[in-house]
């Protein structure tokens, strides 16, 4: 769900990603708004199932999972990737002008503090080298939970 805002003339929103999926409804709102009615299908992005240090699983919400790392200083754009029970990729792509390495301590800490306070400070982050991609079907995800193996 994207949204653009032109009534704000200082700051417009312009394409502003709101993470959500929606359904436009074919009836007509039920409140008696004229407006055509949308349905909230859900987030695009995936809620991990991280292993504590005892081997729990513990369930992040892609939202909160995000919430460190956005807007820290440096990070143009970034993707949290699950590549183990208890292990993070970080892929980042820095603004211009960014120190790689002072990026990295600063998410690094936020993230893993974040973690920490979830009762995961078992989960290791990983700093990927290779820059945030985008999916198949052209949809970029921020947060990607790990994808469970075929059985033979």
């Amino acid at each position: 769900m994207l949204l653009t805002n032109l009534a704000n003339l200082v700051q417009p929103l312009i394409r502003y990603d709101l993470g959500d999926s929606v359904i436009a409804k074919a009836d007509p709102c039920p409140c008696g708004n004229p407006l055509p009615a949308i349905h909230v299908a859900g987030r695009h992005d995936d809620v991990l199932r991280l292993e504590d240090a005892g081997g729990a699983a513990v369930r992040v919400l892609p939202l909160a999972l995000t919430a460190p790392v956005d807007g820290a200083p440096g990070v143009y754009r970034f993707q949290l990737v699950q590549s183990g029970p208890a292990t993070l990729r970080v892929r980042l792509e820095l603004e211009p002008g960014a120190v790689g390495e002072a990026v990295w301590t600063d998410v690094s800490a936020k993230l893993g503090g974040f973690l920490a306070g979830q009762g995961l400070s078992n989960v290791q982050l990983v700093r990927a080298a290779e820059a945030p991609q985008g999916g198949r079907s052209g949809k970029f995800h921020e947060v990607i939970g790990l994808k469970p193996t075929p059985a033979p």
